[in-house]
């Protein structure tokens, strides 16, 4: 439902509106939904949409998956940091 509800926001902002699509978060904010923000998620989160919704976004909306170069970097973990930490302390 939640998807649906911004789908459709979104589409509004572009029909109505004649805005442009908005990638990035809390630059367009329509009826209280942050449209960039919904509109990252979908494109980093590509592979976990539906059939139906990746062609939705894409023929209807203009959205297409992120490109590798775009995607973020995976978070360092604590104990990742702790090894790199102790690492480096040895080296000294």
């Amino acid at each position: 439902m939640e998807w649906q509800r911004a789908f459709h926001l979104t589409r509004l902002h572009l029909e109505e509106i004649g805005g442009e699509l908005p990638t990035e978060p809390g630059i367009v904010v329509h009826r209280g939904k942050d449209l960039g923000r919904w509109v990252r998620a979908q494109r980093l989160g590509w592979e976990k949409l539906t059939g139906v919704q990746q062609w939705m976004c894409e023929q209807v909306l203009g959205i297409e998956p992120v490109r590798e170069d775009e995607k973020p970097k995976p978070r360092t973990s604590q104990a990742q940091k702790w090894a790199m930490h102790l690492t480096a302390a040895r080296q000294l």
